[in-house]
């Protein structure tokens, strides 16, 4: 109709003119060429006003957009004739049941049935509606059961959360206390294996076989013999003497043997010694300052001399036992200097012997000594086993 009426409008914005008319123009065209141009002009540019107000297209038109313009009204011309069928078949469907409706009026078809059949239908509708709300009723009480259950499932997860970071709080607090401990253990380890090597008895009775030029053998700094050449105090002897004692003492303690020939009693520069068949008689290991011993080249007639060297005899005994007990212990052990009664590689203990002897005698006791204390290093740190008494 839109169409149409822009045709319409166009034909009624020209102006027909007659042949002669037109001749005559044309003959007096050479004398108003400018001023019939623009009216032309003018005229067109109506006519292409006209035409955009009613198509809603700007004109004049490219080819182009020419083609596409028509392509445009051909699908929409083709859309309204599909829509004109549609609507023509639909026509067709309900007269067709209007016939059929009037027909089975017609055939005596009841009120009264079709009144009972709506009934129903109504029936079964309200059932179904009432089946409906009593389902909705009851997925409401599911659901507000639901929100209850999911409402204590988040206070649960929460309790749970704060708890689980409470306990990674302790579980890093014990990492850390752990550390701390297992340092601790790491540095008493190294502790203990620096005092597993590491042999008390050298710092506490350090033993010497070179003092003054290799003739005297030293406990602790003390000379232990006599030379006509160099005189030892009796005080420095009576101390290394009684360093001796301790010594031995100290290392059966500690390898748990208990001697069977004598007792040790040590007293500092005042030990004593007995004979395990004789305990009550303790023998001075100690000299008041009598030189009478190396004089006389034989047995000391003072009591005080005898008793000294019965104690000499069973420190001797001692530390040949010792050396025997470990011997027991470990196969490997062995005393470097031999010893045989109050003799030690065939010098005398007893102080009725030349000075330089006995001085011998006594360096190779210490040297005895010094080779039990390495043994009783060894037999700390590895764990020996000692003997069943």
């Amino acid at each position: 109709n839109k169409t149409a009426d822009a045709v319409k409008q166009l034909s009624e914005s020209f102006v027909v003119l007659s042949d002669s008319t037109t001749t005559m123009d044309r003959k007096n065209s050479s004398g108003g060429n400018n001023t019939s141009f623009h009216a032309q002009v003018q005229a067109l540019t109506r006519i292409f006003e006209v035409v955009s107000d009613q198509c809603q297209i700007d004109c004049p038109l490219c080819i182009d957009c020419n083609d596409n313009v028509q392509r445009q009204l051909k699908d929409k011309v083709r859309e309204i004739n599909e829509e004109t069928q549609s609507f023509r078949r639909s026509i067709a469907e309900l007269k067709s049941r209007s016939r059929g409706g009037a027909a089975k009026t017609a055939s005596g078809t009841d009120e009264k049935e079709e009144e009972e059949r709506e009934r129903k239908l109504a029936a079964e509708v309200e059932k179904q509606v009432e089946d409906i709300r009593k389902e909705r009723e009851r997925l409401n009480a599911e659901t507000l059961k639901l929100e209850e259950e999911s409402e204590r499932l988040d206070s649960f997860e929460r309790k749970f959360w704060e708890e689980y970071q409470e306990y990674q709080l302790e579980v890093a607090a014990l990492q850390e206390k752990q550390g701390t401990i297992q340092q601790k253990i790491e540095m008493t380890k190294q502790q203990l294996e620096q005092l597993k090597v590491t042999n008390v008895y050298d710092d506490a009775f350090y033993i010497s076989s070179k003092g003054s030029k290799g003739h005297f053998g030293t406990i602790n700094g003390f000379k232990l013999g006599r030379l006509p050449a160099q005189s030892v105090s009796w005080d420095e002897i009576n101390a290394a003497l009684g360093q001796v004692v301790l010594l031995l003492s100290s290392i059966s303690k500690q390898v748990r043997y208990e001697f069977r020939s004598v007792v040790l009693h040590p007293m500092g520069s005042y030990s004593k010694i007995a004979d395990r068949k004789k305990p009550d008689v303790h023998n001075e290991l100690y000299n008041y300052g009598s030189n009478e011993f190396f004089l006389r080249q034989g047995s000391s007639s003072s009591s005080a001399g005898k008793r000294f060297n019965t104690a000499l005899s069973l420190l001797l005994r001692a530390v040949k036992e010792l050396g025997d007990y470990a011997g027991t212990v470990d196969p490997t052990f062995k005393l470097p200097k031999d010893i045989r009664g109050d003799k030690i590689e065939g010098k005398s203990i007893q102080a009725v012997a030349a000075e330089v002897d006995w001085t011998k005698a006594m360096k190779y006791m210490l040297i005895n000594l010094k080779t039990l204390l390495a043994w009783c290093a060894k037999y700390s740190a590895t764990g020996l086993r000692p003997l069943r008494k």
